[in-house]
């Protein structure tokens, strides 16, 4: 199976498992594997501490922040077709132009994206994800999930992060040569991985390291961010409850 069909098949699996969002939900009702999600948190943390948290200080270290600017810049210009394939999803056509515009200005003013030429002329970057455009289409983002290596999720967003990376511009331009695809995109996604852990690294000590349960320090943060992203396409009495009125229809 390859890695196409695989995402399908997580996709259909995991939305026809989630249960309903509800935003008062507690925090404990959010998260029904909790004994579970602590033990793969803590082996997520050991692997953060010992070998992701290393990496990240030692890149620190050999470059400066401009240079790590320019890097990260760069990454999220090779990420911005994923945003316009979902503005388009998401029903957002001055989203769609202007992730369009940035991507081309950023690609060629910007020297493939190591400057960020648009934000200047008043595009200003806000990236989406396939996550949020199912989010915007009110499917459910289910229980509260620790994903090993990952970190904190659901199964909405981990079939949106599934999804959106295996709709990886890069990974696509060099599927059919294996020769470009060891040259290119393996050390491309290994710079794209760093330089966004660098800055998770950050967040993640600032959350646990005083913290008296760093388990539910993450997972406070986490449930807060996800309750911002709301459904559009539907208001709640539009959401499906699948209530067939049996009993008015036995009344008539």
């Amino acid at each position: 199976m390859n890695t196409t069909k695989l995402t399908a098949a997580v996709l259909s699996i995991m939305l026809t498992s989630a249960c309903a969002t509800d935003i008062h939900r507690s925090e404990t009702e959010a998260d029904p594997y909790e004994d579970v999600n602590r033990k793969i948190f803590a082996f997520n943390d050991g692997f953060y501490e010992n070998i992701v948290f290393p990496i990240e200080r030692g890149y620190r270290k050999i470059t400066t922040p401009t240079i790590r600017q320019r890097i990260s810049s760069f990454v999220s210009n090779m990420d911005e077709p994923i945003s316009t394939f979902n503005y388009m999803l998401q029903l957002e056509p001055k989203a769609v132009l202007i992730s369009i515009s940035r991507f081309a200005i950023n690609s060629t003013l910007g020297l493939a994206g190591l400057f960020d030429v648009a934000a200047g002329w008043g595009l200003v970057q806000d990236q989406t994800s396939l996550s949020e455009t199912m989010a915007s289409w009110c499917i459910a983002d289910g229980p509260y999930l620790v994903i090993p290596f990952i970190g904190p999720s659901n199964p909405r967003n981990f079939v949106g992060s599934m999804a959106d990376f295996v709709a990886d511009p890069v990974y696509w331009m060099t599927y059919n040569d294996a020769n470009y695809r060891a040259k290119i995109s393996y050390p491309y996604t290994v710079v794209k991985y760093v330089s966004k852990f660098e800055g998770y690294m950050d967040l993640y000590n600032s959350l646990t390291k005083d913290a008296v349960d760093p388990y539910v320090a993450i997972r406070s943060a986490y449930l807060q961010n996800q309750r911002q992203i709301k459904c559009r396409f539907a208001t709640e009495d539009e959401t499906p409850l699948y209530d067939f009125d049996f009993d008015a229809e036995m009344e008539e």
